[in-house]
């Protein structure tokens, strides 16, 4: 999923605005989600089943989620 398509999963970019507190134009004008606001965008897509935070950041998220880190040892 695109960023494009992400914020329209999410109800597009007023309800994106609303959720993250800022002005709709500045959703608007991401070309890209800027990493901080995708990071707390993708725990409410999450909470909302639209997707999950490892496939928003299939690299990443053991880094960002400690929670999501695999404990097991190989």
């Amino acid at each position: 999923m695109n960023d494009k398509q992400f914020i329209e999963a999410l109800g597009g970019p007023c309800s994106v605005a609303r959720m993250l507190g800022i002005k709709p134009p500045s959703v608007c004008g991401w070309g890209k989600i800027p990493e901080g606001k995708k990071i707390r965008l993708a725990v409410i897509a999450e909470d909302m089943g639209i997707t999950t935070r490892k496939e928003l950041f299939p690299d990443t998220y053991h880094e960002i989620w400690i929670e999501l880190r695999n404990t097991a040892v190989a």
